[in-house]
């Protein structure tokens, strides 16, 4: 199977467990209270050791994506999401190659799409501890660059992909009139791909870069209501790591039906 083979089955997979995720939650809670649909932005930092390399290097995104969602009756939101993401793998080298080299160009843009879940599972004095869910999948489009201060006429091509899943537990304020400040913690596991083929005259390679990590995060967050209809959706938190913290932020807009 080919690599966009893949890479589409990887995206048909997704949007499959979202459709039954859907289903099933259509099934035991079928009325629906209202739909609302918006724009998100996105910045994620994750610092990871790539397999193969002693030292650990920054991977970056930045993501703008519609977002549908799905308000049940008992308080439950179902949210898929679509959207163009520009990734940051700078630092990372391939020293495989017919001749090694270091990504230090501009991020690569790609397609993402994501779904999830957030679920109230109890209520004390005002407070609502729920559960949330998350995964999104990433994939970039080829890129390509000239390789210069050769005798021969040389060129790079790079291709990445990543897969967060993210899941936690989120404790929610009821109390306040327009706003709704939660705290939410999760275990976020990452998994990051990115493939460079090089070819300079008659030497052609490729080298392929794999990660895995886990990683734990807090967050606070809160969705205000600013009319009847529109509201604003923000959540800023850290990921703490060995000698230091990334950080997260996600901000947008929803319009409800």
């Amino acid at each position: 199977m080919g690599e966009r083979s893949r890479r589409l089955g990887a995206v048909l997979g997704l949007w499959a467990a979202a459709a039954l995720v859907a289903g099933a939650a259509a099934a035991a809670e079928p009325n629906v209270k209202s739909i609302a649909v918006g724009l998100t932005y996105e910045n994620l930092a994750r610092t990871v050791v790539w397999k193969g390399d002693a030292a650990s290097s920054r991977i970056g995104g930045q993501l703008i994506s519609a977002r549908a969602d799905l308000v049940l009756t008992k308080g439950a939101v179902l949210s898929l999401s679509a959207g163009a993401v520009l990734t940051d793998f700078r630092g990372l080298t391939f020293s495989g190659l017919p001749i090694s080299l270091e990504y230090d160009a501009a991020p690569l843009l790609g397609l993402a799409f994501g779904a999830e879940v957030v679920a109230p599972l109890a209520g004390f004095s005002g407070f609502e501890i729920g559960g949330t869910g998350r995964i999104v999948y990433s994939f970039g489009m080829s890129k390509t660059w000239p390789l210069e201060g050769f005798m021969v006429e040389g060129g790079a091509e790079g291709r990445s992909s990543w897969l967060e899943v993210a899941a936690g537990p989120r404790l929610t304020y009821r109390k306040l009139r327009r706003a709704a400040p939660y705290l939410e913690v999760q275990a976020r596991w990452l998994r990051a791909a990115f493939k460079m083929a090089e070819t300079i005259g008659d030497l052609a390679g490729s080298e392929a870069k794999h990660a895995g990590d886990l990683s734990f995060s807090a967050a606070l967050g809160a969705d205000v209501a600013l009319t009847g209809r529109l509201s604003l959706r923000a959540k800023a938190g850290v990921s703490p790591r060995p000698g230091g913290l990334d950080g997260l932020f996600s901000a947008g807009l929803a319009c409800a039906f």
